[in-house]
């Protein structure tokens, strides 16, 4: 399964259904089901920006009261990757400002238009790497492969 890795806070933005859009500077021809990796690193501006609305408010209604609590280094879950769209061909005015807060919509990058977030009961421990990368869907800690929560 291909599998992506974001720094936290935004792995779990996409995985409670907050963000629908992941903005990159780059494409991909992949579409289909995408697995979310949490990198095990957080600056300490992007633990900040937690603090912030609308992150604050979002990641109190999943359930996390600051950004150290976020699980870190771990498959979250997946999602269904729909579409991938250069950002100048997207009308923002019809994304909600809590999704464009979420993302970089600037000129020049990509928006990922994701759909179906499905959170795992128990997260899979593993080494983030950049890029798409693939994984083993049937390695977890407790050899039950991929399952939902």
């Amino acid at each position: 399964m291909k599998c992506l890795s974001l720094i936290q806070p935004w792995a779990t933005l996409i995985l409670t259904g907050a963000k629908t859009h992941e903005t990159r500077r780059w494409s991909t021809s992949h579409r289909g089901l995408l697995a979310i990796h949490a990198s095990r690193t957080v600056p300490l501006g992007i633990q900040h920006l937690c603090d912030e609305e609308p992150f604050c408010s979002a990641l109190r209604a999943a359930g996390y009261e600051s950004a150290v609590e976020l699980p870190r280094g771990v498959i979250l879950g997946t999602v269904e990757l729909l579409d991938v769209l250069a950002v100048d061909r997207l009308d923002l005015s019809q994304l909600p400002p809590r999704e464009i807060a979420f993302g970089d919509f600037s000129p020049g990058r990509f928006a990922w238009k994701l759909a179906n977030p499905v959170l795992f009961a128990e997260p899979l421990s593993v080494r983030g790497k950049p890029g798409l990368f693939q994984t083993d869907e049937h390695s977890s800690p407790s050899g039950g492969g991929f399952a939902p929560k």
